[in-house]
């Protein structure tokens, strides 16, 4: 659980140290909107889906590195701050678990773009294609383009089990679980503005959590995010 937040730091550290010479490869971003889960394992044993629809938010700090000196495509690493809620009910539907983790996630973009992304575009995509092969591979290039991650990190998660029947007489439990988190995504950017300093960006994220129970068995549940974000380029 130490692990993964110092790596973070060491990230945030390193970027901040280069931002007197390299401040145009910075960014910070927001994204919020909502989260579907579903359990699985020993989890999924005993437990259904409940309310669907749930809130995520997320902070990021990225640094983007140049694959050579005379390109602007490059790698990006992110040190990411998120929380995601979750809500299942007993199989039986006498209780229901109600989920909160607070994570701190590794984040990489294998393909970015550090400039306007209209110009980026123009040096990818291919021309002299044919109509229907042409659409499919602009969608393909620009799904991909400073959008697809690859998420690794982990989460403190408090799991409440609390009565979802008036009639049932439960007494509420809480359990604190640390978690490990993998998961991928794309992110593909829908407005950036004239002077490549405010970007807009939709969300369409996919992961999972899972630990160890108390009888040494394995829980988890995927969170898969849908929504939109804000990102300030320095």
């Amino acid at each position: 659980m130490k692990k993964l937040p110092l790596f973070s730091i060491l990230i945030l550290t390193f970027a901040f140290q280069n931002a007197t010479a390299q401040l145009d490869k910075l960014a910070v971003k927001f994204n919020t909107g909502m989260s579907f889960s579903k359990p699985g394992d020993d989890l999924g044993e005993v437990a259904d889906k409940g309310k669907a629809m749930q809130l995520f938010a997320s902070l990021e700090a990225s640094y983007h590195l140049n694959y050579a000196k005379n390109t602007k495509f490059g790698i990006k690493g992110a040190a990411v701050l998120g929380q995601d809620w979750a809500n299942f009910l007993a199989a039986d539907r006498s209780t229901e678990l109600k989920v909160g983790v607070t994570s701190a996630k590794l984040r990489v973009y294998p393909l970015s773009y550090n400039g306007h992304i209209d110009d980026g575009l123009e040096q990818l995509l291919p021309g002299d294609l044919p109509l229907m092969v042409q659409i499919p591979v602009y969608i393909g290039i620009y799904s991909v383009f400073n959008s697809l991650h690859f998420d690794y990190g982990v989460g403190a998660g408090k799991i409440l089990e609390t009565a979802y029947v008036d009639e049932v007489n439960f007494q509420d439990a809480t359990v604190k679980r640390t978690m490990k988190y993998f998961g991928w995504g794309f992110q593909p950017q829908i407005f950036q503005s004239d002077s490549e300093k405010w970007s807009c960006n939709a969300v369409f994220d996919f992961g999972k959590y899972s630990w160890k129970n108390a009888n040494g068995g394995t829980s988890s549940f995927k969170s898969n995010h849908v929504g939109f974000g804000v990102q300030y380029n320095f």
